[in-house]
């Protein structure tokens, strides 16, 4: 008879598993807007209002349940989540990481284990070693009460942040061996809790933290057919694909997701077709973007060393560079970004009160008309930036996106090539400095506002066009 290979190490908990990815995303402002029970069919982060950052989130998490990982993994994967994303959480990152963590991978398993039990008659109360015990936890040990009690609804672990109690199954020859008794059916007292940031009072059980009196992994049936009748595809295809993958930013008011936030509402106007070409454009070359403040661009500066390693990670290797130079340039107190053609990034300076929430988009397209009748009259800008940091409201924040189009308009002529257009005419007194300077400007107006460079020359407008195809194919 053959002997099969014995196995070591653990095993997935299928059921965990299954229990948190069954959840539905929910961004939430507050840890209570998700309240008890409404755990076990939702996902939810505190602060993470957004579906791609609670994606991100989530699939941290989803690993974590899933392949075992460690909490030193989990931390490690959550400061490249706010870094990438620029995420303002609340709480120091390492103690924030900690709860996500703990709470998500507690209740899985407990849910798991809620599910396990259904086979055993009698469930028993164990206290858990926590560092801080809790005595109305501690008063539980090794209470014994029938698998069909409304206690459990109540007192089913986790009951509170960092409550490590569990609960084991037993049956009548069980508590016999060990010489335990079934406990008296015991009363839940209730208490009134009150949220101090809304007002509304709750009613909680007695020596649970507010929210945790619930089962978690017991799910009503008609919860169940909610969730049975939501059934999705898998979480990649469920959230909405971004114009812009990722960028790393040191400053909470200018990352990806409000990146993402202007083109697409730049995209909502008639500049769909445009927005659309430079996302593909982006995603074909894997472009990167650095949104980093002043000081982190000059090698000499502290600030520039502290990020040094975290940039070098998100850009990647550079063949033939010191890392630092894929974050600075000798020009940095006058740059307002740069690209190379060697590097498969730009790099755009903010500073720390900077807000791409704050940019009007419609103001940005109407300065390209604007531009436009400068130069009919023979008094052209200096560049669109530098109109728009004069005229429009938020113009200075306005302008990092305005900034960002100019490099990203670079790297377009860089794969391009660098052809030598035909047409020299230009719109604002920095595209006749050179050829580079030429497209990288009006490649800007002809993403925000095509319709404005096309009346002002339309051969101009047909040579972006194509262009642009030909750096699809």
């Amino acid at each position: 008879m053959a002997i099969g290979k014995a196995q070591y190490g653990s095993l997935p908990f299928k059921e965990a598993i299954a229990f948190f990815r069954a959840k539905l995303n929910v961004p939430g402002e507050r840890w209570t807007d998700v309240w008890k029970e409404q755990h076990n069919t939702a996902f939810t982060v505190a602060g993470a209002m957004t579906t791609s950052l609670l994606g991100d989130l989530r699939n941290a998490v989803d690993s974590a349940i899933a392949e075992g990982k460690s909490l030193n993994w989990f931390k490690r994967e959550f400061k490249n989540i706010v870094k990438r994303t620029g995420w303002d959480h609340t709480g120091d990152a390492a103690w924030r990481a900690g709860v996500i963590y703990d709470t998500n991978m507690r209740q899985s398993y407990n849910a798991g284990r809620y599910q396990q039990l259904q086979n055993f008659e009698f469930w028993r109360y164990v206290h858990g070693d926590s560092r801080y015990p809790r005595p109305a936890h501690q008063a539980n040990h090794n209470k014994v009460l029938p698998r069909t009690s409304p206690w459990w609804d109540v007192w089913f672990p986790q009951n509170g942040w960092g409550c490590k109690c569990r609960v084991v199954g037993e049956t009548k020859q069980s508590l016999a061996r060990k010489k335990l008794q079934v406990s008296p059916e015991p009363v839940i007292e209730m208490r009134e809790w009150t949220d101090k940031k809304t007002g509304e009072v709750h009613w909680v059980a007695k020596g649970i933290d507010p929210g945790f009196d619930y089962a978690p992994g017991k799910i009503s049936s008609s919860e169940r057919a909610k969730l049975q009748a939501a059934e999705q595809p898998p979480l990649a295809e469920r959230l909405p694909e971004r114009l812009v993958p990722s960028a790393f930013s040191t400053v909470p008011g200018v990352n990806v997701h409000r990146l993402n936030e202007k083109l697409q509402e730049l995209m909502e106007t008639s500049a769909a077709p445009e927005v659309t070409q430079l996302s593909a454009f982006i995603k074909k070359h894997d472009l990167k973007t650095l949104f980093i403040k002043q000081a982190e661009m000059n090698p000499k500066a502290v600030a520039a060393t502290k990020i040094l390693a975290d940039v070098q990670s998100y850009v990647g290797p550079l063949a033939g560079y010191h890392p630092m130079n894929l974050m600075t340039t000798t020009g940095y107190l006058s740059a307002d970004g740069f690209t190379s053609r060697v590097f498969n990034h730009v790099v755009i300076k903010t500073n720390a009160d900077m807000a791409l929430s704050r940019t009007v988009i419609n103001e940005m397209r109407r300065s390209v008309d604007a531009v436009v009748l400068l130069k009919q009259s023979g008094q052209p800008a200096f560049t669109l930036s530098d109109f728009i940091k004069r005229f429009n409201t938020h113009g200075q924040d306005a302008a990092i996106l305005t900034n960002w189009l100019h490099e990203m308009g670079h790297q377009v002529h860089y794969k391009a090539g660098l052809p030598h257009s035909r047409l020299y005419d230009w719109l604002t007194t920095y595209g006749q400095t050179n050829h580079k300077e030429w497209h990288a400007e009006l490649f800007v107006m002809w993403v925000l506002n095509r319709k404005a460079l096309e009346s002002w020359n339309k051969d101009i407008a047909l040579y972006f066009d194509n262009l642009m195809k030909q750096v699809l194919q």
